[in-house]
């Protein structure tokens, strides 16, 4: 299995998205997040799951427009912008929009 670097990292019932950057960041967080529900996309689309700390690729595809309205959840949240405005057209825009988020 190859991962495709970087991951966003959502928690199933929270609005909360983190980027992950590489397998060490995944290592360093992966402690802290035993026990949640977490689902976690890479840069070519494919979702993941953790099983006893160990990521595992799912079957279940996730659309874009889904990962949108994280994003659109996760910016309003943070007090950034209206979610009315955040279009993306790939999953790389997506994760910049993150990377922004995560870094203001």
């Amino acid at each position: 299995m190859t991962i495709h670097w970087p991951l966003l990292l959502k928690l199933t019932n929270d609005k909360q998205l983190m980027l992950l950057d590489s397998e060490q960041a995944w290592l360093d967080e992966r402690d802290h997040l035993l026990g949640q529900s977490l689902l976690l996309i890479d840069s070519q689309g494919v979702s993941y799951h953790c099983q006893d700390g160990v990521l595992l690729p799912s079957d279940e595809q996730i659309a874009l427009s889904r990962i949108v309205q994280w994003v659109s959840d996760y910016a309003c949240q943070n007090g950034h912008f209206c979610s009315a405005k955040i279009g993306a057209y790939c999953l790389a825009q997506l994760f910049d929009m993150v990377r922004y988020l995560e870094d203001s």
